[in-house]
């Protein structure tokens, strides 16, 4: 398939043209913004000019009618006469010339209580505004008086013989002064008044006066709708009217209450509309020009220089396809003389050909050994988990085929962590390598050993296998661990875990598959290891239960639903109350109080074990530090410590800012741990039993005697407290057997100097046994249910005086 590309040749035309292009317009809107400057100049002259002219003029008129009254007051020698009657018949005779030589429109003569003595016409509002003011100023006055039309009132003092002042008033026409103004200037004047309203328009004018009228009407008719008034007076208007251009600017003169009356000047600047269109088309053509020689000279200077890229481009994926002789084949032209780019190109081309050529027989090599490693484990030599996927699918597809069976069998090493531990990784991987040959050994050609990582193996069974030959391995393969495995000079006991899953005619995924045999597998661990199981449903369901459990556990956490049942522990012989052991209850929402034996089991392998764990242990601080308050002073409170939470790192730190916060002493409580926690790793545990004894902790140990007691690591151990399991309790009276594990636990305990209690004490007769057999403490529903750490404070006031069980125990009932 052929790309589609722009050519080097277009892509440098494009940018030494759009260089040249951005220069010349750079250059051309430079010389338009300095045309348009020159325009506003002349615009703004013009402006000035109108203005000055209009002063100037108006002037003018009021100097020329006060000279004329002056000669004429004189000529009718009015300060000889005693009155103005003769001056009102003289001016009424001058009237007609006065219209005609100074185009008064207008005459009046009044006296000085504005009352007429003479008037050519009614006396309007603006002219006894006029004679006013200069009845009051004793000076002449000019007003600028716009109605239907522009009238310039000229009003001034005169007095007669008697020192009578009279006001004689001239309305002026505005026509010699736009005639004037039109001859200074040479250009057309008009005065024109535009209505009231925000959106006039210019087309809506009304010419009052103008030296063109014709011209006018046609300009301000050219766009009838486009040109607002308000516009025109900002920035003026420029308009083309038969090949000619015009500037219209408005200049303000007067307003009355309908009507707004502007002075308009009307310029021809044909001249610069001309000379802007001219320098246009010279840069128009210019640029073409320059484009044109371009064009051509990249078309003569690329051409060839492209060519031999598109040439080189053809034959570049040649050594993608691995055709490097045939790459090598074909010349492209070369120049001798003056080499360049391309040139280069090329001759790199040619030497990538023959490195790629040997890359890719190394490669291929490579693959080749890649494959294998991808495939197989590079420690055992056994398939590895991509083979185990690619075989399972294999099976699996065509099981669905032929509706046959397809098994597998997950198996782990027992406690092969331990190995790792306590002689390192390279041990433990010589291990590893003995066990996979074992395995191997006893599978032979039943199936496919792959190791699935770690210490995990999976066997997956020829197609077909029946169930009892799957039974049968995982029998020979236990009894094969059963022998001791040498690696050098050390000998190893393991054992292992397995898990069996067949499809049993089922449609099914590999992963699927393969995650029913690891549950079966943690089922055989979970009851004690060194056996197989086969999945089943029921396995399935378990651990659906344990993942939402441990979900629940979570949410239980977040929202507050686990509580603390403190359940009392007494001195046998004295009845005094020794401490509470702190007992954590889980009220759900829904089931209501969950038994501890449905969630305590999940809580231990669960990583929310550690959080809970400091919580009841911060909930036992805060309830010791009330009890405490109520008068108990010397009462302790066992914690439970679970197996997480004992070897973590944080717990020292975090026991001794609890007993800074609440101003605590550590005797206060007793820490207990169950033999199984303590015997996992023996010195482990003593170091991290006498960090916190110097703490001021003591330690009890719970359910002695189910587990693995001993003299020989209760010696090393610093335990202060021995706690004989219920299971023994409940048993002492009927089972001879139980009676003489507690009487000899209880000597035993007491030889070496600890404290002992037993739990589950229920009955009188219990009570006085282990206390003739000199028993030091008591616990068990004889004395008292755990009790809810809301019901204890209640409780502690009604049972217990001066530190006493107040009831009399003999007298006292069984309670279950």
């Amino acid at each position: 398939m052929k790309l589609k590309f722009v050519s080097v040749s277009a892509k440098f035309f494009v940018l030494v043209v759009g260089a040249l292009l951005v220069l010349s317009l750079s250059l051309a809107m430079l010389s338009i913004s300095r045309l348009e400057q020159e325009f506003a100049h002349y615009q703004s002259n013009k402006l000035r000019q109108g203005k000055a002219q209009f002063a100037m003029q108006s002037r003018i008129q009021r100097e020329q009618a006060g000279i004329w009254l002056e000669s004429f007051t004189d000529l009718i020698q009015l300060k000889q006469q005693e009155n103005f009657q003769q001056a009102a018949v003289a001016l009424k005779q001058q009237f007609d010339s006065l219209q005609i030589n100074h185009n008064v429109e207008a005459l009046w003569l009044v006296s000085s209580e504005l009352t007429p003595i003479y008037q050519s016409s009614s006396l309007s509002r603006q002219a006894l505004s006029s004679m006013a003011r200069v009845k009051e100023t004793l000076a002449p006055d000019s007003y600028l008086s716009c109605q239907q039309r522009c009238l310039q009132l000229v009003s001034i003092p005169v007095l007669n013989a008697r020192k009578d002042m009279a006001i004689v008033t001239m309305a002026i026409s505005l026509v010699d002064v736009i005639y004037a103004i039109n001859q200074a200037l040479e250009n057309q004047v008009a005065i024109v008044a535009f209505a009231k309203t925000p959106q006039v328009t210019l087309a809506q004018a009304k010419i009052v006066t103008s030296s063109a009228t014709n011209l006018m009407s046609a300009l301000f008719n050219q766009n009838p709708n486009s040109h607002k008034v308000r516009n025109v007076v900002a920035d003026g208007l420029q308009v083309e009217h038969l090949t000619r251009s015009y500037l219209i600017n408005l200049l303000p003169l007067a307003s009355s209450s309908s009507q707004d009356f502007y002075l308009t000047l009307v310029d021809d600047v044909s001249s610069f509309t001309e000379k802007y269109q001219s320098y246009r088309m010279q840069f128009v053509l210019s640029v073409v020009a320059i484009f044109i020689i371009i064009a051509l000279l990249v078309h003569f200077v690329a051409g060839p220089f492209t060519k031999r890229i598109l040439v080189l481009s053809d034959l570049l994926p040649l050594l993608a396809q691995k055709e490097f002789e045939q790459f090598r084949a074909v010349t492209i032209s070369q120049s001798k003389l003056f080499p360049d780019e391309v040139d280069i190109l090329i001759n790199a081309s040619t030497e990538l050909s023959y490195e790629l050529e040997q890359l890719n027989r190394a490669v291929t090599q490579k693959t080749k050994e890649l494959e294998n490693i991808a495939m197989y484990d590079l420690l055992t030599g056994l398939a590895n988990r991509n083979m185990l996927n690619y075989q399972l699918r294999k099976q699996l597809i065509s099981a669905t085929r032929n509706n046959s069976n397809v098994g597998i069998l997950f198996l782990d090493l027992d406690d092969f962590k331990k190995v790792n531990d306590s002689h390192g990784h390279g041990e433990g991987d010589k291990l590893l390598v003995e066990a996979a040959k074992r395995i191997s050994h006893n599978v032979a050609n039943l199936g496919t050993v792959c190791r699935f990582g770690g210490d995990e193996f999976v066997i997956v069974l020829n197609e077909n296998t029946p169930d009892q030959v799957a039974k049968r391995l995982a029998k020979a393969i236990l009894a094969s661990f059963h022998q001791p495995i040498k690696v050098d000079s050390a000998m190893f006991y393991v054992t292992c875990s397995i898990g069996i899953a067949m499809t049993e005619g089922k449609l099914i995924k590999a992963s699927e598959l393969v995650s029913h045999a690891d549950i079966a597998m943690y089922e055989a661990k979970d009851n004690g290891g060194d056996q197989y199981f086969i999945y089943h449903g029921d396995m399935f369901q378990r651990v659906a239960h344990r993942v939402m459990m441990e979900g629940e556990v979570k949410q239980a956490l977040a929202k507050g639903q686990f509580s603390l049942s403190l359940q009392p522990q007494l001195v046998a012989k004295t009845n005094k109350v020794y401490g509470f052991e702190a007992l954590l209850r889980w009220q759900h929402p829904e089931r209501g109080m969950v038994s501890p034996d449905d969630f305590i089991p999940i809580l231990e392998n669960s990583e929310h074990m550690i959080a809970l764990g400091y919580w009841v242990i911060r909930r036992c601080f805060q309830l010791s530090k009330k009890i405490k308050q109520v008068g108990l002073d010397d009462v302790v409170i066992a914690i439970n410590l679970s197996a997480a939470q004992f070897t973590d790192v944080n717990l020292p730190d975090y026991l001794n800012s609890l007993l800074d916060e609440f101003q605590l002493t550590a005797a206060s409580f007793e820490l207990e741990l169950t033999e199984q926690t303590l015997v996992k790793d023996i010195d482990k545990a003593i170091i991290s039993m006498d960090n916190l004894r110097l703490l001021g902790f003591s330690f009890a140990i719970d359910d002695f005697g189910t587990g693995y007691s001993s003299l020989a690591y209760l010696k090393r151990m610093p335990v202060d407290v021995i706690k004989i399991d219920k299971s023994f309790v409940f048993g002492m009276l009927e089972n001879n057997a139980d009676f003489q594990i507690i009487m000899s636990t209880i000597a035993m305990v007491k030889n070496l100097g600890l404290t002992v209690i037993a739990e589950g004490v229920e009955t009188q007769a219990q009570l006085r046994s282990l206390t003739e057999n000199d028993c030091d403490l008591i616990q068990g529903y004889f004395f008292s249910k755990p009790i809810p750490e809301t019901e204890l404070f209640e409780f502690i006031d009604s049972e217990i005086v001066d530190g006493k069980w107040r009831v009399d125990l003999i007298a006292k009932p069984t309670s279950h």
